[in-house]
């Protein structure tokens, strides 16, 4: 029997719905194992366990651990890496992002970025653990009640701590096809929190693979691939980390294996009226999993659409004055039917009036409105937002790219029209082949995801891009970075080395 004991929220787990507050005593002395524990959730699995679980997925829009104006949680901490790219301009700001925009002190290992890259997702990775400590073995053919609950919530924690690793390694080791498969990774933790070396990247993707991999079959298995809330972990958001992985690993087969279960419960995407109007805010159709707005989880000015929506006032990218734009080199590349080119300025300029100061500004040509989002309600500045954290545009565009990549041209040219002809009513079937039809994939994934979940920066570390800026006429920092290394973050001296003897060996 396991004498060790279990030391999360378990013991006393508080939790905030609404205005009051809940407690969730379960051994306030600890004194239970992690096999009482287990028994008691065998008994009653969705008090023990589901505010845990909801806590760990709450945790994807919660602080991260450097708490700052420009790094509230996941989808700004993205935004810091879109800005180190080719396609995001910082337009215009006062003081705030230039750093990352110049990409100044953003990746050794003394900085504030590296800090808060690590915590947040080993915050995430801890969280999950916790719940895989405590969750019982059952049997798996005998689907009753509470054998089906616990199920799903060690499928959601499986696929949280997928999420995790896999960001991880995007950050902190070379791309994987590009020379970081061979190296070492990051440190593959347990529940205690305890030190740990650096494992091979080999030995954290197969755990990727295999937490997202066991996560889809679990949830299939209760039939919980789809559910209608976008705000819940599911099968199709499982997969949609498994398609990630695996494109980064170059396991093509099971990238569009996973693309398709997750687009047969997916097949609405977002028209025109909800593309350029909504300010990327929607939950339904297309969006698989994002964040619904709430007074008591809103990040405020400095949350995502406080940065990105130049229309909100008080918000940092509103009416405070840093806002952004696309790179006129990218935004000449939109067709000109092309309705994704409506999300950004095309006249010179246009005029707004913030409704509530009066305080009259021009937006420039360029200038983003793509998260130009209208107010929830009358009393809820624009600012506060839902947010999507994954679309099934971005599965069509993995799918087209695995296609391609695996020589099935043919099937990635018509993946690809599943997706671009619904944005441009002129676009004809491309009959492009290999590199080139891979390029046009290339285009497209940078048009459908600009300003998204720094994919920009993954997918030039995927493909072994560099940032060069000189050739764009509305870039102010004519930044050159060759691909490489200065795409790979340093592990953190103040929160991992300076503790961790066991790490011996940096980035360099």
């Amino acid at each position: 029997m396991k004498k060790n004991k279990i030391y999360l929220g378990l013991a006393i787990l508080s939790l905030t719905f609404g205005s009051c507050q809940k407690l969730l005593i379960i051994d306030p002395e600890s004194s239970l194992t992690q096999d009482d524990i287990q028994e008691i959730v065998k008994k009653n699995p969705d008090k023990i366990l589901e505010p845990l679980v909801a806590n760990l997925v709450a945790s994807i829009n919660s602080y991260s651990n450097i708490n700052s104006v420009d790094t509230k949680n996941y989808s700004v901490n993205n935004l810091l890496l879109s800005l180190k790219g080719n396609d995001m301009v910082l337009a215009n700001s006062p003081s705030w992002l230039k750093g990352d925009y110049e990409m100044r002190s953003y990746r050794e290992e003394s900085t504030g970025r590296v800090q808060v890259y690590w915590g947040t997702f080993y915050r995430y990775i801890y969280l999950a653990n916790q719940i895989l400590t405590v969750i019982p073995e059952v049997n798996e053919s005998e689907l009753t009640a509470a054998n089906k609950s616990i199920l799903r919530y060690k499928a959601t924690a499986l696929a949280i701590r997928s999420f995790a690793y896999t960001n991880l390694m995007w950050l902190y080791q070379n791309d994987y096809m590009n020379g970081g498969k061979d190296k070492l990774g990051v440190p593959i933790t347990d529940a205690t929190g305890d030190p740990k070396p650096r494992a091979t990247s080999a030995e954290v993707w197969n755990l990727i693979m295999s937490d997202a991999e066991t996560a889809v079959s679990l949830f299939k298995k209760i039939d919980g691939f789809y559910t209608t809330s976008r705000t819940d972990v599911d099968g199709s958001v499982a997969s949609s980390f498994l398609v990630r992985a695996a494109l980064t690993t170059g396991n093509w087969d099971k990238a569009v294996a996973a693309a398709n279960d997750i687009l047969t419960f997916y097949p609405e995407l977002f028209n025109e009226n909800d593309y350029t109007t909504s300010g990327m805010s929607l939950l339904s159709k297309e969006t698989i999993f994002g964040y619904e707005y709430s007074s008591t989880s809103g990040k405020g000015t400095s949350s995502f659409h406080g940065w990105m929506n130049p229309k909100s006032e008080g918000g940092y990218g509103g009416s405070q004055g840093h806002w952004m734009a696309i790179d006129q080199r990218l935004f000449d590349k939109i067709s000109a039917t092309d309705y994704r080119k409506k999300n950004f300025v095309q006249d010179e300029s246009i005029d707004f009036t913030y409704p509530t100061s009066g305080a009259k500004v021009k937006f420039l040509k360029y200038y983003s409105l793509k998260f130009a989002a209208p107010k929830i309600s009358a009393a809820i500045p624009e600012y506060n937002q839902n947010e999507i954290f994954i679309r099934s545009s971005e599965i069509i565009l993995a799918k087209a790219e695995a296609l391609v990549r695996a020589n099935k041209d043919a099937e990635a040219q018509t993946a690809l029209f599943q997706l671009v002809s619904k944005r441009d009513p002129s676009y004809v079937k491309s009959t492009k082949t290999g590199t080139a039809l891979f390029d046009e994939i290339k285009l497209q994934r940078r048009i459908e995801l600009w300003g998204e979940g720094g994919h920009e920066f993954f997918d030039n570390k995927r493909w072994n891009i560099a940032v060069d800026r000189t050739s764009s006429i509305n870039h102010s920092e004519k930044k050159v970075v060759p691909a490489g290394k200065d795409f790979t973050l340093q592990i953190p001296l103040n929160t991992e080395l300076s503790y961790n003897d066991l790490i011996q060996e940096q980035n360099p």
